[in-house]
């Protein structure tokens, strides 16, 4: 596959993507990490974020950018022959295009005000993968590892099995274990993806392309996914009553307010349906103030 450049996407754009209420591409490409694992690309100088896409036998790249805040302009390279609608579609759900943040700015607004604003002007919003799969594969890949670990696997299993894009539940089955364990490099993670992949196709929780809705519960089912990935995996399908609990929110609040997650949750109460929300978004507000990562 050519190379892609993201000065290939910053010209006059294909289609438009017309959003029913704000969304800011920054705050969302900012929202949490996703942006720096592949396949994705973000080019902060520009404020463009493209992410490689397989649509058919063809993989090339879709890219966004801002209009205003209700339309984000975008283009692709290589699809040619990709239905316009199926790109626009999954351009969408990067910026959850069609979640109605009313009930969130309505749940926050007493125990997260500032939060809850930052949703109203078009915040809010977690970048997502093409699919629930992409999320669900990278959200293991941070298990019990280093930022640079969940990296260097991701990227490793775009490179081979994805041959450019992120890979499909059928071609990571077909890749295997062994090759997982050896060349990816994903160590304990790779009976685990292996293991969970097939058992949500064989009951028809997600489908070949990856798309999928599964419960917290079915997800704490699956063997090796425990709270913390069950949590991040529900938030990214827009389920925000769990924070996802690991040893750094564990240690943020410690160091912070003095005391663990279970008591955070329990002061703010009333944001109960929202808290998981209302928790990333402050995390947000103090890396836009300069304040720590996380």
């Amino acid at each position: 596959m050519r190379v892609f450049r993201l000065s290939e996407a910053m010209g006059e754009p294909v289609a438009e993507l017309r959003l029913r209420w704000p969304v800011d591409l920054i705050l969302t490409v900012m929202s949490h990490g996703w942006a720096y694992l592949e396949p994705w690309r973000w080019d902060r100088e520009n404020s463009v974020l493209a992410h490689a896409e397989r649509i058919g036998d063809a993989v090339g790249w879709v890219a966004l950018r801002q209009r205003d805040p209700r339309t984000l302009l975008v283009s692709w390279e290589g699809l040619t022959e990709a239905p316009g609608a199926e790109i626009l579609k999954r351009a969408g759900r990067w910026v959850s295009a069609d979640w109605d943040p009313g009930d969130a700015i309505a749940a926050l607004r007493l125990a997260f005000p500032e939060e809850a604003e930052l949703i109203a002007r078009g915040g809010g919003r977690l970048l997502r993968g093409s699919t629930f799969y992409e999320d669900f594969v990278k959200t293991i890949l941070t298990i019990n590892t280093s930022w640079s670990s969940t990296c260097r696997m991701t990227a490793a299993l775009v490179a081979e099995p994805g041959d450019g894009a992120f890979p499909l539940p059928l071609q990571l089955l077909e890749y295997g274990e062994e090759r997982l364990r050896g060349i990816a490099k994903l160590g304990f993670r790779a009976p685990t993806v292996i293991a969970t992949t097939r058992r949500m196709l064989d009951d028809g929780v997600i489908d070949a392309a990856g798309e999928g809705d599964p419960d917290h519960d079915y997800l704490t089912s699956l063997k090796g996914i425990g709270p913390y990935a069950a949590a991040h995996c529900r938030l990214l399908l827009h389920d925000f009553s769990r924070i996802p609990v690991d040893s750094l929110v564990t240690s943020y609040f410690r160091e912070r307010y003095g005391h663990g997650p279970g008591e955070f949750a329990a002061s703010r109460a009333e944001s109960a349906s929202h808290l998981a929300l209302g928790y990333r978004l402050m995390r947000l507000r103090e890396r836009l103030a300069g304040g720590p990562e996380g």
